[in-house]
């Protein structure tokens, strides 16, 4: 209910209080009036106040009602003509009762509204003036002169209720003044939490950004005359997307309060924490004399938070990332020193994360690069400088060419012919991989839709799709844009996908694969074994196929240990009944060990290195075949 309401309830109560107080001195000092004037035989006087006191129950009936204003008004006009009357039958003006009036008005200043108050007093007037009159022209006639004993009653009722109501007057202003003053203590407290709510972060209770970089920005002022240096440490939670999908925002909430706690204790009561906003956090560490200081500190921090932290009754790991930047040696503002320090963070979660990491003028370089080469990349999606190279897929039993996996290549006119290593991962952080992969996808569907009508009826094609587009990009739509604009059936499409993608909304993806290969396309998962590698996503997930990575596959001849991780890779995939596929074939070797572990397919510089795609169509035309190797499995 709001403040105002509840003002209202509280204004009427006090109202219809003062209505029934008014009212009930009215009855007794009319009542006890009367029976004084019933023993001089006045009855005029008495049947004047008898009549005034008796009027005083309906009064106290519409009271209880709530009608508080016609209560009101019913006891003070009856009193009023109770007072009228008595002075008209006895000593007009010169009648104790006068005096009443001014008691009567008073009353009506804590009862009626001030219309109706004027109202009342310009009734009493009329009153007076009727009287005088009255009194100069001879119209009263029944003037009959009061007794001392008469004023004396008169004027002690009187008194009486003027003192009354000058008291419930009093303690109406002095309860008005107690609940004003408590208002105002309110209002300060609400002032003063409003402020502490604006400078910090309501789930933490840690400074925000704002006063954040107002604490921050007087230790520099401070350090600056007392020539210290002060530490800007950027913390960004590594794994805090896996709490919040996997345990709920609740628990994610808890997580963050538990991060909180566990930074202030790491640093010095003197030192600033403030949340940034999301799971990053910036800590101020003043008053130092040596950047060694700051890197004892963040090693502290990264061992308390690798500390298990407890969450709805389960234990969870989780690790920081740190990018540091000082003052003034790396900046001489708040934001510039945020600015440098998110740049460390960066370079610190690129280094393989629980760890930190020093601004230093090779980041500022290599961000400018990276940027230089994102807005080159823009450039190269309008001027269509990507171009497809084709390495052919065998099958390692029989030695028949299967088709070939299409890889992207930028022919940059400057740089010339730009690796996919060095594009790639920026293309996926600014997004361009969306507009990269429509166009590769298209591409190589046009491009085997050609060769098929050219007789490669029998190859396919495999394409790559970042798990960005996935996230960002409408990947059904695109694909079946590209199988209608090009005509090409889709049973000669094959399209990759990385371990990681799979972890990802998990329920959508597996819906989103499911209508894929209902299409007739078909699904691999692409550098398996090198990342979250396990038997219950692959049960789930409808993929045809499991592409050993490279790096195995190249230090197969040298050691039992990789010889075993692929042979286990290999009996998992027919176990599961999927077809299975070598990268980075490079001698016949590493092939005649494949195909005796019974391993489906391969690729590799030992059948050829990607290429172009008119040296692609004149390699299949010639349908070399590779020399059959029995399998042992």
């Amino acid at each position: 209910m709001s403040n105002t309401r509840l003002d209202d309830m509280e204004e009427a109560t006090i109202r219809s209080r003062r209505v029934f107080q008014f009212a009930l001195l009215v009855f007794i000092a009319f009542s006890g009036t009367a029976a004084q004037y019933g023993l001089q035989s006045r009855w005029d006087v008495v049947l004047s106040l008898g009549l005034g006191a008796a009027l005083m129950l309906p009064s106290q009936w519409l009271n209880h009602r709530g009608h508080h204003e016609a209560a009101a008004g019913m006891v003070l006009a009856v009193a009023t003509l109770s007072l009228f009357s008595i002075m008209w039958f006895s000593d007009g003006l010169r009648d104790s009762s006068l005096l009443g009036y001014p008691v009567i008005l008073i009353g009506a200043g804590q009862l009626l509204r001030p219309r109706h108050f004027w109202l009342l007093l310009a009734f009493m007037l009329g009153c007076v003036v009727l009287l005088g009159l009255g009194t100069l022209n001879g119209w009263r006639t029944g003037i009959t002169p009061g007794t001392e004993l008469d004023r004396l009653t008169d004027s002690v009722s009187i008194l009486l209720i003027n003192g009354f109501l000058v008291w419930f007057l009093t303690y109406d202003m002095q309860n008005a003044l107690v609940r004003l003053r408590a208002q105002i203590a309110r209002f300060h407290a609400s002032e003063k939490n409003l402020t502490y709510l604006a400078q910090h972060d309501g789930l933490t209770r840690l400074p925000n950004r704002i006063l954040g970089n107002e604490l921050l920005t007087e230790a520099m002022r401070v350090a600056a005359e007392e020539k210290n240096l002060v530490a800007m440490l950027f913390v960004d939670l590594d794994n805090f997307k896996d709490v919040n999908d996997s345990l709920g925002h609740s628990a994610g909430d808890d997580f963050l309060v538990q991060v909180a706690q566990r930074l202030r204790e790491s640093v010095r009561q003197t030192d600033i924490v403030c949340r940034q906003g999301g799971d990053e956090f910036l800590i101020g560490l003043t008053g130092l004399q040596h950047p060694d200081a700051v890197a004892k500190v963040s090693q502290d921090i990264l061992q308390k938070m690798q500390a298990p932290f407890q969450l709805r009754g389960i234990e969870v790991l989780a690790s920081c990332s740190i990018g540091i930047a000082l003052y003034p040696q790396h900046g001489n503002s708040f934001d510039e020193l945020m600015r440098h320090a998110d740049l460390a963070m960066y370079h610190a979660k690129e280094a393989g994360r629980n760890t930190f990491r020093f601004f230093s003028e090779d980041i500022r370089s290599s961000v400018t690069e990276s940027l230089h080469l994102i807005s080159s990349l823009r450039q190269a999606v309008t001027q269509e400088e990507f171009v497809l190279h084709y390495q052919p897929v065998y099958d390692l039993h029989s030695g028949r060419l299967l088709g070939a996996e299409a890889l992207v290549r930028w022919q940059n006119p400057k740089l010339g012919m730009v690796s996919p290593g060095l594009f790639i991962t920026l293309a996926e952080k600014s997004g361009l991989i969306v507009d990269i992969g429509q166009w590769v996808l298209t591409e190589a569907c046009r491009q085997m839709q050609a060769w098929r009508q050219e007789g490669a009826t029998d190859l396919f094609v495999s394409v790559n799709l970042s798990p960005v587009q996935f996230s960002r990009g409408n990947v059904e739509a695109v694909i079946a844009q590209a199988l209608r604009e090009t005509g090409l059936d889709p049973r000669q499409l094959e399209l990759e996908v990385t371990e990681s993608t799979l972890i990802h909304d998990t329920e959508k993806f597996i819906t989103t694969l499911g209508r894929i290969q209902h299409s007739g396309i078909r699904m691999s998962i692409d550098d398996f074994g090198t990342g979250y590698s396990n038997l219950s996503y692959l049960q789930r997930f409808p993929v045809h196929k499991l592409k050993i990575d490279q790096s195995f596959v190249r230090r197969l001849m040298q050691g039992q240990k990789d010889v075993a991780m692929v042979s286990a890779i290999i009996h998992l995939a027919k176990s599961l009944q999927l077809t299975v596929t070598a990268e980075g074939v490079e001698n016949e070797a590493t092939r005649e060990a494949l195909t005796r572990m019974g391993c489906d397919q391969a690729q590799g510089y030992l059948f050829a290195r990607p290429m172009p795609a008119k040296d692609f169509e004149a390699y299949w035309r010639t349908r070399p075949t590779l020399t059959p190797i029995s399998r042992q499995i």
